[in-house]
């Protein structure tokens, strides 16, 4: 069953979670980004979708970009 956080109880989690040593707030930071990665990867996902409709390009622009930075590359060595 999920219980609704009032926003006291937040308060009282940041308060407890600011008061602990910085070995057990690492702990928490990486329990919570290991619970939420999967959400955060969606919301990425997401967004990149969004942008190549906003923004469609073809192969042939994608491969000219390529080359154009390979080309750049390739000269500054010598």
């Amino acid at each position: 069953m999920l219980k609704t956080i009032s926003n006291a109880d937040l308060n009282k989690i940041k308060k407890t979670v600011k008061n602990l040593p910085v070995e057990m707030k690492i702990k928490v930071l990486t329990m919570l980004e290991e619970e939420l990665f999967a959400t955060r990867f969606k919301s990425l996902l997401k967004e990149f979708r969004e942008s190549a409709r906003k923004y469609p390009i073809t192969i042939e622009e994608i491969t000219k970009e390529v080359e154009a930075v390979r080309q750049e590359r390739y000269e500054s060595r010598n």
